[in-house]
């Protein structure tokens, strides 16, 4: 299965389309614990939940789909996304954690250097909610 981000949500301009990602993909709720201290040196702990999930997405992708990925974060990154993931789950997401980590990881043996024989790592952190 694979991976879609459609951009901007709500009227989709582009879409690209990822294979599936690392097995080091989390999600985890974004609550905040805010600690208070009374008078008399107790604690009050105050938890806000939210429907919101911070998204860990990691992708490994060719030379040429690296150059397309950076210019779709280029292009809509101040914009919520559309996320389609690999177990169909649909998401309304906003880029956070800047700047965005991109490292070149291994070689391929594909003996065309023209379209690239370097694989490239993107790690994104997306603030999210569950659309479907």
């Amino acid at each position: 299965m694979t991976n879609f981000f459609k951009a901007p949500y709500g009227r989709v301009v582009v879409t690209s389309v990822l294979p599936d990602g690392e097995f080091s993909n989390s999600r985890s709720p974004e609550s905040r614990v805010q600690i208070k201290r009374r008078m008399t040196g107790g604690a009050i702990l105050y938890k806000r939940s939210s429907d919101r999930e911070l998204l860990n997405l990691r992708y490994v992708v060719s030379r040429m789909k690296a150059i397309e990925l950076s210019q779709f974060i280029a292009a809509f990154q101040a914009h919520e996304w559309e996320l389609v993931l690999h177990d169909e789950s649909v998401w309304r997401a906003k880029l956070v954690g800047e700047p965005i980590k991109q490292s070149a990881t291994s070689k391929r043996d594909s003996g065309n250097a023209a379209t690239g024989d370097e694989d490239t790592q993107f790690d994104f952190q997306f603030s999210a909610i569950k659309v479907s």
